[in-house]
């Protein structure tokens, strides 16, 4: 899958974290970080289908592991 359309669904997830794209303060770092969890976890669970529910459990462990 295209990292720049996991991006953009990412930034639709934060905002249900209440955050905005101008204020977001994520590093380029971060970012491939949390794109490379993603596409790790659709491989490992050979679900592409499910891309949203596991770009929304990726955030939640950045969110509480920080």
């Amino acid at each position: 899958m295209n990292r720049l359309l996991i991006r953009k669904m990412i930034q639709h997830s934060l905002k249900d974290y209440l955050w905005e794209e101008e204020n977001c303060i994520l590093t380029e770092k971060e970012w491939a970080d949390l794109e490379e969890k993603v596409l790790r976890q659709m491989q490992e669970e050979d679900q592409n289908e499910a891309v949203y529910s596991i770009i929304q459990d990726v955030l939640y462990t950045y969110f509480t592991n920080k």
